[in-house]
């Protein structure tokens, strides 16, 4: 044999033995053989097919070859003996082959052990869809593609009370018929059953001549893409249809009662109104009370803020009001030295002139020009520190404008830090970390309010000494500016209710609980919100983010 004809032999995935009639000899064994039942192509080629195939009927048969009577089998069934004395169940074909004038006999063996393990997978899967149908609790009508019924479970002929002999004769067309024949509708109901093919997904409700009531799902059943007949599930649901109907006869009871209560109803209610209105005139009066406590608040922020601003005015009036006394004097002991060089320094006598010497030493002329420039600097310093404070308050406060602007928020926040700067600097290090935010649309002096009533809080909830730090950023939408503190922090029982109106942590007379609640109004109405986190004995962080763009319905002043 050539060594392609061996080569294609080989990569047969079937067994393919080649005997001898006379002897029963293998004189061929291609690799599935060897590889299958575990001999080597010498041992094979060594061996009867007697050693290999041992059951009853391959041995008659053969018998039979050894006596001349050559058969073809076809797809028999046999058992292989292997190497390691296991047997291999195989589905064997023989042929008779002339080579050389002489009769061989070819067999081509299958190897069956996936193919019974699929069949057993199979019926193992059949037999759990059985059980799953007969088990379900609702009646299973399968029909396939040409119209016939294909399966149904126990159920679905009870509930339609189909006759045993027409199950049991298959007369499909009858039994369709008699599903449409039982209900108040049998043109739907024949139309559904018609309708294999559709791709659709139905739900109907079908009321039998008996008083029961059927509720209808059907689906399409496919194979791959393809739609190869429709699965039909009924459901009885006469129970709860006429549960359902008890319940709209109890409804119109229940309404018919309504009706009949709704005079007494609007009596009543004419006494409703005269109260409501007495408690709206009571809303109204606690309304105004609510803003006089707001603006009682405001007012004393702001005068709280103008002590403080005096303070701050007082210490640069009185260095410039100590230092333009102190040029004062300098300048008449300057005065004094130039009327003694008046006299003619020249034509005086060696004795007035070491006077005059003498004088001007007394004087420190050279230290006098020195320290006058430097007064007089340290005097418009004063003079402009004076003039910012003035400005910052003018800005913190917007005096003279409170409309919507577009302003710098850490601007903002600068200037309302030099007007509560009294109230900070005995209590906390302030620590700046802005990210130079875009400006926005807003009221300023609104704003400042919020950033007076965080900064001020900061400082409050410091008890010797600490640090405040403000922080900005934004992105493409919003900006942000924070005030952290290192202070003794907020519980959390109280971190739900800080920005309720009236609500205060702080000792009586420190604050009457409206700062935060102002604060929340003020950020809501720019249309942003204010994130707190705090941990007691750590701190609390209080962020103010707003959006880029204004609100739709704007921002009121």
């Amino acid at each position: 044999m050539s060594s392609l004809e061996k080569l294609m032999l080989d990569h047969s995935p079937d067994i393919l033995l080649l005997v001898e009639p006379q002897n029963l000899g293998i004189i061929m064994a291609n690799r599935a053989a060897t590889q299958m039942l575990g001999y080597g192509e010498e041992q094979l080629l060594a061996m009867a097919v007697t050693d290999i195939e041992s059951s009853l009927q391959d041995v008659f048969y053969w018998e039979d070859v050894r006596n001349g009577q050559y058969l073809n089998i076809e797809s028999q069934e046999g058992l292989y003996q292997c190497a390691d004395s296991s047997l291999l169940t195989v589905s064997k074909s023989v042929r008779v082959v002339e080579h050389d004038g002489r009769p061989l006999l070819l067999i081509q063996a299958k190897d069956m052990r996936n193919q019974r393990r699929v069949e057993e997978t199979l019926e193992q899967t059949l037999s759990q869809l059985r059980a799953t149908l007969e088990s379900t609790g609702n009646g299973i009508l399968v029909i396939d593609w040409q119209g016939r019924i294909a399966s149904m479970n126990r159920l679905f002929s009870t509930m339609w009370q189909i006759p045993e002999e027409m199950l049991l004769a298959r007369r499909d067309a009858e039994i369709l018929a008699l599903l449409s024949a039982q209900v108040s509708e049998p043109e739907l109901c024949r139309k559904r059953l018609q309708a294999i093919v559709d791709r659709i997904e139905t739900e109907d409700v079908f009321r039998l001549h008996d008083g029961r009531v059927f509720e209808c799902k059907s689906r399409p059943q496919y194979l791959g893409e393809h739609v190869v007949g429709r699965v039909f599930g009924f459901t009885d649901i006469t129970e709860r249809t006429q549960v359902e109907e008890a319940l709209r006869d109890s409804r119109d009871r229940l309404e018919e009662r309504v009706r009949e209560r709704t005079a007494d109803l609007e009596a009543a209610n004419s006494r409703l109104q005269s109260e409501k209105q007495r408690q709206e005139e009571l809303i109204r009066k606690l309304e105004e009370a609510q803003n006089q406590l707001l603006q009682s608040e405001k007012m004393a922020s702001i005068g709280q803020l103008a002590a403080g601003v005096a303070h701050e005015i007082n210490n640069p009036v009185g260095f410039v009001s100590s230092n333009l006394g102190t040029l004062q004097r300098y300048i008449n002991d300057m005065l004094r030295l130039l009327a003694a060089y008046e006299q003619d320094e020249d034509a005086m006598a060696e004795s007035a002139r070491s006077e005059i010497l003498r004088l001007k030493k007394e004087v420190d002329v050279a230290y006098l020009r020195e320290d006058v420039v430097g007064l007089l600097g340290e005097s418009l310093e004063g003079l402009q520190r004076v003039k910012r404070i003035v400005q910052d308050l003018k800005d913190f406060s917007h005096v003279d404008r409170a409309e919507v602007e577009l302003a710098d928020l850490e601007a903002g926040m600068e200037s309302t830090l030099n007007v509560v700067w009294n109230e900070l600097k005995y209590k906390a290090k302030v620590v700046k970390d802005y990210g130079h935010i875009p400006q926005i649309e807003c009221v300023p002096s609104q704003l400042n309010q919020v950033f007076m009533n965080l900064l001020v809080n900061a400082a409050h909830a410091i008890e010797d000494h600490g640090v405040i730090s403000i922080r900005s950023g934004h992105d493409a939408e919003r900006v942000w500016i924070e005030v952290a503190d290192t202070g003794k922090g907020i519980a959390p029982e109280h971190l739900g209710r800080i920005f309720e109106p009236f609500f205060t942590t702080k000792p009586v007379g420190k604050g009457t609980g409206l700062g935060l609640s102002l604060s929340y109004s003020i950020v809501n109405k720019h249309g942003g919100q204010i994130e707190v986190h705090s941990q007691p004995g750590q701190g609390s962080t209080f962020r103010v983010i707003l959006p880029r763009t204004p609100p739709a319905g704007g921002i009121s002043a």
